[in-house]
């Protein structure tokens, strides 16, 4: 039976944390598929970059990815995020759409989340070039809106590209 976003959704408004399996491979390798992570609410005004959050696509895909940036466009928030996978690729969704964080894997194993700090030196410095990557994927998109060239499937078009660049570049 799949997860609905909605039930969860109320589960972490309630306080409560949820243990999920991961099913796909956007976190590896510093999440396997087939973990258990334990999920809690993400508050308003306790965003950090860097952080694993658990969101809903459009579509209701449950997604465990990462943090890459936060900014606010016309009074909405918004969250850049990717997964640590090589093939990952950065999308930004709305505020809203974070369910919650990962605060750890799953007893037995019970390890705190891994977030940046705790990475080692080579995923750190993946983070840090593909964070730098995504500050220059927002400032685009938003020098676009100032110019009046963010319709659509202009942005759409921008962003399928910037991120093919910067997979080639940044791994």
């Amino acid at each position: 039976m799949q997860l609905r976003p909605e039930a969860l959704r109320f589960v972490l408004a309630q306080g409560l944390p949820a243990t999920i399996e991961v099913v796909g491979a956007s976190m590896e390798p510093t999440i396997a598929q087939g973990a258990k992570v334990m999920v809690v609410a993400w508050p308003e005004g306790t965003e950090r970059v860097g952080e694993i959050v658990l969101l809903a696509t459009e579509g209701g895909v449950l997604l465990l990815h990462r943090v890459m940036h936060l900014f606010e466009e016309a009074g909405h928030a918004y969250v850049v995020h990717q997964g640590d996978a090589s093939a990952s690729e950065f999308a930004i969704v709305p505020r809203e759409a974070v369910l919650g964080r990962m605060r750890s894997f799953a007893a037995p194993d019970a390890r705190l989340s891994p977030t940046p700090e705790r990475l080692d030196d080579a995923a750190r410095a993946r983070f840090a070039r593909r964070r730098a990557a995504c500050r220059v994927l927002v400032a685009a998109r938003g020098a676009m809106s100032i110019f009046g060239l963010a319709d659509r499937s202009f942005s759409k078009n921008f962003g399928r590209r910037f991120r093919a660049l910067s997979r080639r570049v940044l791994g």
